[in-house]
């Protein structure tokens, strides 16, 4: 089940008891289902009848497991950070929860498919899964929020937002307000606000100056990594990793144009979106794989000509691009 549908249907009243594995790779809404759960239980007695576990022994899961609410109907216990020997001990344990218990084991990142306790759970339809957000899920999450801080928030400014901060949901958050409070809540925020406000990331300024490297504008290119490597937030060290992973992601593409692959299969054997996609194959097909080795080589060997005094990582990084576009 996906984390969206579980926690509206806890809000609307679904009942709640016995075991649940809570996964997924959204920090934030993974908090969130667990809060609402925690928030079935009575506020007053809240304290009495919330327990949170960290690397517990099987043993101290069961005992808080198997004790009775006190005077409400729900008792919540969360099982973090626990290890594998626990989780395999508890494989038998899961269908003997008492439904005045909901014991909630939560497990960040990606579900782990084959594990014992895992599977144990998922055969009972029980693991939930917070995982990142779709770019429309994201907007409607954004307009959302923006409703209930009487704030007025362009669909363009929402985009920009995203384009920016990607789907890390307390960071969209947070930034929602402060440029809420900026414009004066129930005034509108625009893309305008948020280029004002909002610092583009790294990422996305390394992409843009790639974007022109590949297109073979390279003047263009060259000015706009001055620019970037001269900014004192940035760390040229730290931008060659991001180029060098640019250029890794064409030259994987490189690969599957040789295997036969097209657009569509390369997508979905990278796990990458369609338009990235599209743009690396049109890079990729411009240069040979001996040349795409050599660029990221280049790129990785910034950081190790610093380390070694054989020059400046911001010089390196210069110099690479100059070469090898």
């Amino acid at each position: 089940m996906d984390g969206i549908t579980f926690v509206k249907g806890l809000n609307g009243g679904d009942p709640v008891g016995g075991v649940y594995y809570f996964c997924g790779e959204d920090a934030y809404s993974l908090n969130k289902g667990v809060r609402a759960v925690i928030e079935r239980t009575n506020p007053d007695l809240r304290d009495m009848n919330t327990t949170i576990l960290r690397t517990p022994s099987p043993a101290d899961i069961q005992a808080a497991a198997e004790s009775m609410p006190f005077f409400d109907e729900l008792r919540v216990v969360v099982v973090m950070e626990f290890d594998a020997d626990t989780a395999n001990a508890l494989e038998g344990y899961i269908k003997s929860v008492p439904e005045t218990t909901a014991l909630v084991f939560v497990r960040p990142g990606k579900p782990p498919l084959t594990n014992p306790l895992y599977k144990a759970i998922a055969s009972l339809d029980r693991v939930v899964s917070f995982d990142p957000l779709t770019n429309t899920q994201l907007n409607n999450f954004l307009q959302n929020r923006a409703k209930k801080n009487n704030i007025v928030l362009d669909e363009s400014a929402a985009n920009r937002m995203i384009a920016y901060l990607g789907s890390d949901l307390g960071a969209l958050e947070n930034t929602l307000l402060m440029l809420g409070a900026y414009v004066g809540f129930g005034n509108r925020v625009t893309v305008k606000t948020v280029d004002t406000l909002v610092q583009k990331p790294s990422e996305a300024k390394v992409f843009d100056v790639m974007n022109l490297l590949w297109a073979g504008n390279k003047r263009d290119g060259m000015r706009a990594l001055t620019e970037l490597v001269n900014d004192p937030s940035e760390s040229a060290m730290g931008l060659a990793t991001m180029f060098s992973r640019n250029v890794r992601n064409v030259l994987n593409v490189k690969q599957l144009l040789m295997r036969g692959k097209n657009e569509a299969q390369i997508a979905q054997t990278l796990g990458m979106k369609p338009y990235p996609v599209q743009k690396s194959v049109v890079s990729a097909k411009k240069r040979s794989y001996a040349k795409l080795v050599e660029m990221m080589d280049a790129f990785i060997n910034v950081e190790w000509n610093q380390k070694q005094g054989l020059g400046k990582a911001t010089d390196s990084l210069i110099l690479a691009c100059q070469e090898h576009f």
